[in-house]
Order: structure tokens, then sequence, then C-alpha cells
């Protein structure tokens, strides 16, 4: 154990007085905050980022953006701590609560020059966010969940808002279609990994669609395979961790003979290991072997010839989701294989995607959804699968919680105005603390109608004399320039966004705020 002595404080920043500290953190927080900015918003732009020495990638997604920056500033990294909250609990509302965080921050510089503990401000920081989120409690709207029919267009409202912000937002009602199909099929019993998502490279975004059942990329194609029956109605299927393959020794061996009649045996030998692993299997009559190691040429044209759909070094996951979808368990072990180890599925089948070909399991005994993507890019098709992954989230949320509130900035200029009727009831330096909560929650409305390249003094101050004389849902139409009542265009928003994104930035403004000082506990001999 090493003695105390051996140990020292090294200052991370600049030696300075602690509010002068205080003020310094606020200043690289907001240089992350600014950086995301231009994200938010039906008008939001995207981000072309270098994460490493050849790789790159096109976004606006938050929760992406803030994963891939790697501020100098200790404390700022607290921000990035906070977006990855967001995006793990709800899945959606990343670049919301960075931007009310970092509005936050920016307001309390003034009231620290006003000579403002940090402590009381953090004290009326948090009673501003509990006050907001009994408001949203409030306010939201439960609508009836029992019609189908209309519980499918509230679904579809709220993935299509959380699609508007994306690279996707012009095809946002195809996409919205696919994600609110495939959330209802799950039902009450969601499980995010049954969920699959594969890109084929080529064709248009528009030519998406998904299938209630497993899709496996085929690894590769086999001599004879056009002649190889591609169907086959309720086929048994073996899931293998077993290599068939011959191969090379992976390090140098030896092996000393003293004929040529050796040598044979040797070379027979290992052909005939090969061949009683494939002979266990077809003893089991199955119509389909998927491994998560290499099954070669030999093993290949083996199945082939007996009309077995085959695939090796087959993911984990899609493994583990064959292997719920089928009841096929998963072997490890040649002599473990027999008949009572294989699942069952409706309809194994193989065909052509694009360039592609795919095995598709369908009829699997539990609720297994596959999305296939197409795309002209790589880039594109990557972002789509992060855009899908936030519509998923969302309407998972919708499903859970069954309350929405209005999106377009109007929630948050219905919290705003309310807070200040409420601090009226407040004197002193407690009602001024207040007032910057409910100016700093108005970032997102201001934000939005300057990423669309409009007017915000004159919008803003428009929607507080609307919300100030009556209780409304009025928020911003970016593509007309217009105020209108956003939930009544179906501009809706799960309850549980807004509140842990108002919860998560007041909290992460707090300590952000309490932090005077940054110091490194190191070994001195490092």
């Amino acid at each position: 154990m090493l003695e105390p002595s051996s140990f020292f404080l090294k200052n991370l920043g600049q030696d300075l007085s602690s509010v002068s500290k205080v003020l310094f953190n606020i200043k690289e927080c907001l240089k992350i905050t600014e950086t995301i900015k231009t994200t938010l918003g039906p008008s939001s732009m995207d981000k072309f980022i270098q994460y490493e020495k050849d790789k790159t990638m096109i976004t606006n997604d938050g929760a992406t953006i803030m994963n891939l920056i790697k501020p100098k500033n200790e404390v700022s990294k607290i921000l990035i701590e906070i977006a990855k909250s967001q995006d793990f609990e709800v899945g959606d509302g990343t670049t919301t609560v960075c931007l009310i965080c970092g509005e936050l921050l920016m307001l309390s510089k003034e009231l620290l020059e006003e000579k403002i503990h940090p402590r009381d401000i953090s004290k009326i920081f948090k009673k501003g966010a509990l006050i907001a989120s009994q408001i949203i409690k409030e306010v939201s709207i439960e609508p009836p969940f029992l019609d189908i029919k209309l519980l499918k267009k509230i679904l579809m409202s709220c993935c299509a808002t959380s699609l508007n912000s994306k690279l996707i937002s012009g095809k946002r009602h195809i996409f919205s279609e696919i994600i609110v199909s495939t959330c209802l099929i799950m039902g009450k019993e969601f499980d995010p990994n049954m969920i699959s998502v594969k890109s084929v490279l080529g064709g248009a975004n528009n030519d998406s669609f998904f299938i209630k059942g497993i899709c496996l990329k085929k690894p590769f194609s086999y001599a004879g395979y056009e002649k190889q029956t591609k169907k086959h109605y309720f086929p048994q299927i073996l899931l293998l961790n077993i290599e068939l393959e011959i191969k090379n020794e992976e390090k140098d061996g030896e092996a000393k003979l003293k004929s040529m009649k050796n040598y044979k045996k040797f070379i027979d030998a290992e052909w005939s290991i090969i061949y009683e692993k494939l002979d266990r299997i077809s003893e089991t009559k199955v119509k389909a072997v998927f491994s998560t190691q290499a099954i070669g040429d030999l093993a290949t044209q083996y199945f082939a010839e007996r009309s077995v759909i085959c695939g090796g070094r087959i993911s984990s996951d899609d493994i583990t989701r064959i292997s719920k979808g089928t009841g096929a368990r998963f072997v490890s072990s040649i002599a473990n294989v027999s008949k009572f180890v294989t699942g069952k599925c409706g309809i194994l089948e193989e065909k052509p995607i694009g360039r592609e070909r795919f095995i598709f399991i369908l009829g699997c005994s539990n609720k297994s959804i596959t999305i296939m993507l197409r795309g002209s890019s790589i880039k594109l098709l990557e972002e789509t699968k992060r855009c899908l992954n936030d519509g998923i989230m969302v309407v998972r949320r919708v499903l859970k919680n069954q309350s929405v509130v209005a999106g377009a900035g109007a929630i948050e200029m219905k919290i705003a105005s309310k807070l200040r009727k409420y601090m009226k009831a407040i004197t002193g330096k407690n009602q001024i603390i207040l007032k910057k909560f409910a100016q700093a929650l108005e970032i997102i409305p201001k934000t939005i109608c300057e990423n669309g390249g409009l007017d915000s003094i004159t919008i803003l101050s428009n929607l507080r004399s609307i919300h100030e004389s009556s209780d409304c849902w009025e928020g911003i139409n970016v593509e007309k320039g217009t105020i209108f009542n956003a939930f009544d265009n179906f501009i809706w928003e799960p309850v549980l966004i807004k509140i842990n994104a108002i919860q998560a930035a007041t909290e992460a403004a707090c300590l952000i705020l309490s932090i005077d000082s940054c110091f490194s506990f190191i070994n001195e001999k490092e």
C-alpha cells in the first residue's frame, strides 16, 4: 500500500478564485452546447465528424455527437454524461437536455456576477424543475388508447415529431409507419433485442420495409446454389457454435511419418472428422444450419447437395434471436447434436435484396421483427439506423406511459408562462432566480426559430403574449414561419422525455455550479 506522502494533488485548471473558476467551467460547457445547438428542430443541420484517422460520420443525432466529443475541461464532461443518461433512459431528447443545461449555466453567469451564491441558485433551480415536472403532468393528455386506429395515429404523430429533425425528415411518414407497426406487433412484451435492423446498400430510403421474422445476410454463395431449393415450409433449424471447416494449424506443428501410407492415414483422418460431424448433423433431418463459427466450402457443398441452407459466422445477437424465435438450443459440441435440440419456424426462404442474398426465417414462435433499410450510401444507412432507434424509443415510451404533450416549443412556453405567474408570490432574489429558470426553458423554441431562419425575438414575444393570456398549445410552425396550435396539428411528444430532460439538465447545471476547483489525486512517481 502506498504512503500518503507519495501522492499529491494536481490542479487541472487555471489558478482562479472560486467564482472565477465556476465562470470558467460555465464558459467551457457553453462551447459544447453551441456545437450541437444547430441540430435541434425540423430545420436542423448535420455534422460531418472525423472520429478516427480514416473514419467519418454524418449525423445530427445529439447522443452520437456527444459520445464523440472529447473535451479538455473535465467539468464539461458532465454534459456528455447527462446526454448519455437521457439517451439510455428515454432514447431521445439529448440535444434538448444539453441546450437547457447550457442556458441555465449561461443565465447563472449573470446571477453570479450579481453576487448571488451558487448554492442559492441551485436551490431555486431544483425547485423550478420540480414545479415544471408537476406542470407537465397536470397539462399532459392521455388520449384514448382503446381505439387501435386512433392509437396508431397518435403513435405516428409522436414518431414523426421525433424524426422531423433528422436526416430522414422528408421520409418521416414512411419510417413512422414502419416503426409504429413494429412496436404494435411487439405489444406490451416489448423486447428491443428482438428488433433487428439490416442495411442493404442500393435503392432509395422509401424502399425500406419490415418483416415479421428474422433475416440474415448470406455469407457467400456456393457452387450449384441456383439449383438448390430456396424455400422450405416448417423446417427444422440447428444452431451451432462449432467450426465446420478444414484449415491449417494456427501454430507451427510437426508430424513424424514413417511411410506414405501413414501420411495418407493422417490426411484421411482429417477428412473423416469433418465428415463425421456433417453426417451427425444430416441425421437430424434439419433444413437449416447456422453457426457462430466458420462453415467452409466442403461443408457448404455437402449441405447444398442435401438442400440444406447454411450460414457461418452469424453474429451472437442474430443467433440469440433465432434461438428465441424458433426454440432451437445453442449447441457447442457435436456430441450434443440431435433432433431434440433443433427448432422450427413456419417458412425458411433465401432470396436476393439488391445485390445481396438474405435468409428469411418467418413464422417464428415469438415476436421477432427485422427492419430492412435501403439507401444510396453507407453513411446514409448508418444515420437512418440511428434515427430509427430514436423513433422506436419514443413510441415505446408513449405505449408505456400513455401521456403526451405538444411539441414545437409549446410545452416549454406553457411551463415558462406558468412559472412567471407562480413567481409573483415570491420575493427577493428567489424571484429573480426562478425568472431565469423560466427564461432558460425558452431556449428550445428560440433555437427552433433560429435554426429555421425565423425572427426569434418577434415570435417568442408573440408566444409569451398568447400563453400569458390563455391556456393554449401554441408553438412554432417553422415551414410557414408562423405560430400554430401544435397539439391540434399532432406535434406530440412523450411526457417522460420532457420531464427527464428538464430534471437531468437542472441536476447537471447545479452540479457544475457547485464545482469551484478541479484536482487530480495521482501517484507522484507517474
